[in-house]
């Protein structure tokens, strides 16, 4: 079953789920230094998506309501001010009684600009910029810049322009690391879905489930994806490029060298879904997973997902690493 297919699939028996194509950086950054990228990637973003008013309609508060509102004129004007310009003073300067401190530590970041292509009947695109909450010295956490396109997009425009549109918002944002592939997206009840879901997961290794919060990841890596990006200094600790290229030999894995030191590792021409049923374990993926081991974050920091035992969500985020189950034989052949 092809990812266009699967795409389908989900749209008919599980509405609230879709499979897309995500792009996401980690930037050790707080809010001001990273205004302007933010805005200049927003502008790339509508561009490369060709934005007409149906693509994205709807923008959210993430203050109180968490409400959605309709992406008009004036609500765009809010848009790019809160894009511009971070909100909130360092924490360290609040009064720790105050019910800001309370609503901005239980929450987690300065600002989130969440922008979506409706609530009901979603389009696919989305636009996220969650900026870390600011202190005084820096946190471990990260701020995050992400976009989604639906699998409609990859096959109109063809996997090259994901790409493009991925390469070019790394040139943008000063990232630590970042990636870009095959992503489950859930406009709501992600909880009470994910259990049901459990079989495709396992059967689907190039999925992945995004992870709700960057606390715990430090200078780890979020998974192995199509597209893998490097940042210093996480890239020098490797030892580079070179050895990148030395120890990577899949025939359909490419290492691009980017600016400021940075590296591209791409996992084939486009992104791929995998199938263990089917004998289709995603080679050129376990062949970067046991190179990056080291560096990659293998488990959860969080409590296990809602209907996974602690075991079974930690082999999915080691998939990569374990065995690939044995393929389902089919009784017909032979």
């Amino acid at each position: 079953m092809s990812s266009y297919t699967l795409a389908e699939h989900f749209a008919q028996t599980l509405p609230r789920v879709q499979l897309a194509l995500r792009i996401v950086f980690y930037l050790d950054y707080d809010h001001a230094p990273l205004a302007s990228r933010a805005r200049q990637s927003l502008d790339l973003f509508l561009k490369a998506i060709g934005h007409t008013p149906e693509k994205l309609t709807t923008g959210f508060d993430p203050d109180i309501s968490e409400a959605g509102f309709p992406l008009t004129p004036e609500f765009w004007g809010e848009v790019w001010r809160h894009v511009e310009k971070p909100r909130f003073e360092p924490l360290d300067d609040m009064e720790q009684d105050s019910s800001w401190s309370r609503i901005l530590t239980k929450r987690g970041f300065d600002t989130w600009v969440l922008l979506t292509g409706g609530e009901s009947d979603p389009s696919g695109y989305e636009f996220s910029f969650r900026s870390r909450l600011r202190w005084r010295t820096p946190s471990s956490e990260y701020s995050v810049l992400s976009v989604k396109v639906p699998m409609q997009y990859l096959e109109d425009q063809g996997p090259e322009k994901a790409h493009e549109l991925a390469r070019s918002l790394a040139e943008l944002l000063p990232f630590s690391t970042g990636h870009a592939g095959l992503s489950l997206s859930f406009t709501r009840g992600r909880s009470k879905l994910l259990p049901l879901l459990k079989d495709q997961l396992v059967r689907h290794p190039g999925w992945d489930v995004p992870r709700e919060s960057t606390w715990g990841m430090e200078e780890g890596i979020d998974g192995i994806h199509w597209l893998n990006f490097l940042g210093p200094p996480l890239l020098e600790t490797m030892g580079g490029i070179p050895a990148l290229r030395s120890h990577l030999s899949h025939p359909e894995t490419t290492v691009q060298e980017l600016s400021e030191g940075r590296a591209l590792i791409r996992l084939g021409p486009a992104p791929l879904a995998g199938d263990t049923k089917l004998g289709e374990p995603l080679p050129a993926y376990r062949e970067l997973a046991r190179f990056l081991e080291p560096w990659l974050l293998t488990s959860n920091p969080f409590t296990p997902w809602e209907g996974y035992s602690k075991e079974e969500a930690q082999l999915w985020w080691r998939r990569f690493l374990e065995a690939p189950p044995e393929p389902v034989s089919n009784p017909r052949d032979g």
